[in-house]
């Protein structure tokens, strides 16, 4: 819609046509954890814009119409009419694709029973909310410690519920530093989170609806189980339709105009890549900032122009509990995967001038390339002052600077925000040493 939408501020006299499979087009699905937990009771303030103000700019959306088919040859796309089971063929001048990507639910005994649910829209949202709303619904399994997993499992314990996560990787939120994922555990066992690492999944049981999982290690009670091990982008589709290229995963493979390689096509947002800024290569990163950047270039791109996408760092950030984290460009492990010669520091630094009162330990690691001297990496976690951090380590990498000139930044201060030297300051100096 980010597409649709600058198209039609660029060229007033453009037809545009919206295919959509479900029953809304422009919603902040980061929002969803925080309508389960209650800290937002209403679902219409997720719903950004709805179909028919859509329509009212002039663009004809279609909801509950699928996709099915792509013929680049004969400039048609095959639809079908989801409500009546009508099926017909579309013409284009010009197709962006933006189907996104679904949760995967693993092949395994027992996914399919009641009780069993995965994350990704407003009506699965308003499920989940309905079923931990029902007294005989205790005890909660998340399957996972990705951001999904890690916000239910806070949304859940806001609700006094038992939570346990089952992550098969070695440590909570594995895509963060280990020194950070483990101020994560922390962070979650503190608030009564049950956390299993290296453990996973092998069936879930019961009679009617979900009871229990298992595991090659144990058995658990489970009243409602979430399903958040990833997503996989909807492009089967096109498996078949020559031209496409794809990642390992089934993302689209574009270019920094977000074409992808067939005539006139576009692709962006959870179905496509975007370059990695410091791999220099095309990654699948699904985050809804990347999303909404692609398809205002889309849009812009639709007309003529040659906008490029300059890249992305995977940039993100989350609150567990008490504890707020966040993540920049590569950490040391991608680093030294990608042949890169990495120095690396770990400090950890109040998040404001100690006599201010309630100053919080933050805990700061740092990648840089040894052969430039510039920051590829940052991760950091604490109780306050971490995660917007963050967004100053983007603007480091982004911009290029040395570790030296990062150093000196003239950074704001004030005793209750920051010290003289802030958080930014120290963890690059560790890195000139």
């Amino acid at each position: 819609m980010s597409a649709a939408s600058k198209l039609r501020r660029t060229c007033r006299d453009a037809r545009i046509t919206v295919f959509e499979k479900g029953l809304d087009v422009s919603y902040g699905a980061c929002g969803l954890p925080y309508f389960i937990s209650g800290e937002n009771e209403d679902a219409d303030l997720m719903r950004i814009r709805t179909a028919e103000q859509f329509r009212m700019q002039g663009i004809d959306v279609r909801l509950r119409h699928e996709v099915y088919g792509v013929d680049p040859t004969a400039r048609t796309v095959a639809v079908r009419n989801l409500e009546t089971g009508e099926t017909f063929s579309a013409p284009y001048d010009k197709l962006v694709i933006a189907t996104g990507a679904s949760p995967i639910r693993p092949a395994l005994p027992g996914v399919d029973l009641p009780g069993v649910v995965t994350l990704k829209t407003i009506p699965d949202a308003e499920h989940i909310k309905e079923q931990l709303a029902q007294p005989d619904v205790e005890d909660v399994l998340i399957v996972g410690s990705g951001f999904i997993g890690l916000e239910v499992a806070e949304a859940c314990v806001r609700l006094g519920k038992r939570v346990r996560i089952l992550e098969m990787q070695d440590r909570a939120l594995p895509v963060y530093e280990p020194e950070i994922s483990e101020w994560i555990a922390e962070a979650l066992r503190r608030n009564g989170v049950a956390l299993h690492t290296d453990e996973a999944l092998v069936a879930l049981e019961g009679q009617g609806r979900v009871q229990r999982a298992r595991t090659q290690r144990g058995e658990y009670k489970a009243d409602l189980v979430l399903l958040a091990v990833g997503v996989r982008p909807n492009t089967a589709f096109l498996r078949d339709v020559p031209g496409f290229r794809f990642l390992k995963n089934g993302a689209i493979v574009v270019n920094r105009r977000m074409e992808t390689g067939v005539p006139d096509v576009w692709a962006g947002g959870d179905c496509a890549t975007v370059e990695h800024m410091i791999l220099k290569r095309p990654v699948y990163i699904p985050l809804g900032t990347n999303a909404n950047k692609q398809g205002r270039l889309i849009g812009e791109n639709l007309t003529g122009a040659q906008r490029e996408f300059g890249g992305a760092l995977g940039t993100s950030v989350v609150r567990v509990c008490d504890l707020e984290a966040g993540k920049t460009g590569v950490t040391e492990q991608e680093a030294r995967e990608a042949g890169i010669p990495v120095k690396t520091a770990v400090v950890e630094v109040g998040s404001h001038a100690r006599y201010y009162p309630d100053s919080q330990p933050i805990r700061i690691k740092v990648v840089m390339d040894r052969r430039t001297d510039r920051l590829i990496g940052a991760c950091l976690a604490g109780k306050r002052g971490a995660a917007l951090r963050t967004n100053v380590f983007a603007t480091i990498i982004s911009s290029g600077m040395t570790v030296h000139e990062a150093a000196l930044l003239d950074l704001g201060y004030a005793p209750p925000f920051a010290q003289v030297w802030d958080a930014v300051h120290i963890a690059m100096s560790a890195l000139t040493r």
